[in-house]
């Protein structure tokens, strides 16, 4: 059974580290925690924007899927992430969908209700607006390194990010991939085949050892190198 949700839940959250205490205490009032199983849908593209997510077990990924059935994976959301912030500001219907990769809790929160908390503190407000700029940076990054940066090099890109903070200053190091092969490749954009193609041409050239999700980093310092040539 899920516990109940705690103004410590809610504090983790960037949009929601300007508000008081009394002012969490109010809201977490009107959160309720939603549980997802394996693979299961939180919401669809094109649904209403009603709720703002905090992801506090698991993982969810977010995509896009175009008519034909093909997909373009655009993040994973660890716990701790949050979910829907643009739903916050605008209240327009959802642009992506979500679903869990594993077994997940996420914390639901009213997005009218912060949208009126946010219009009496303008502190709250500015630090959604940081965290809308820093979305549309790493977008623009992402859009540049589809026309810079050839599959091999962009896939490295991405295993880099999945470095864990407390190994960060290692220069061997294994990553856990966060989902499937076929999700990473759909998160870069590419067929599986192609996944495995540029997989192949890291292993050929010693920069990874891969062993099912276990990718092994061989020197972390020239394998930024690469990325940057």
């Amino acid at each position: 059974m899920a516990s109940a949700v705690t103004i410590y839940d809610l504090r983790g959250a960037v949009l929601m580290a300007a508000f008081s205490d009394e002012q969490l205490g109010e809201l977490v009032e009107l959160c309720r925690v939603v549980r997802l199983d394996r693979g299961e849908a939180l919401f669809a593209e094109g649904d209403a924007s009603e709720h703002f997510y905090i992801v506090r077990s698991g993982r969810v990924r977010i995509a896009r899927r175009a008519a034909d059935g093909a997909e373009l994976g655009l993040s994973v959301v660890d716990a701790g992430g949050t979910i829907g912030d643009l739903s916050v500001m605008d209240g327009l219907a959802r642009s992506a969908t979500a679903e869990s990769i594993d077994e997940a809790e996420v914390i639901a929160v009213p997005a009218d209700r912060i949208r009126s908390m946010l219009t009496s503190s303008p502190e709250a407000l500015m630090s959604v607006v940081e965290e809308l700029a820093s979305i549309v940076r790493r977008l623009t990054g992402s859009q540049s390194d589809l026309v810079f940066l050839d599959l091999p090099r962009r896939l490295a890109k991405l295993l880099l990010t999945y470095i864990p903070e407390w190994r960060a200053d290692a220069n061997q190091v294994t990553v856990e991939l966060p989902m499937s092969q076929a999700g990473i490749a759909a998160q870069l954009g590419v067929a599986r085949q192609s996944l495995n193609s540029a997989l192949r041409t890291l292993t050929r050239d010693g920069r990874v050892v891969v062993d099912g999700r276990r990718v092994l980093l061989s020197d972390v310092t020239e394998l930024r190198a690469y990325v940057q040539s």
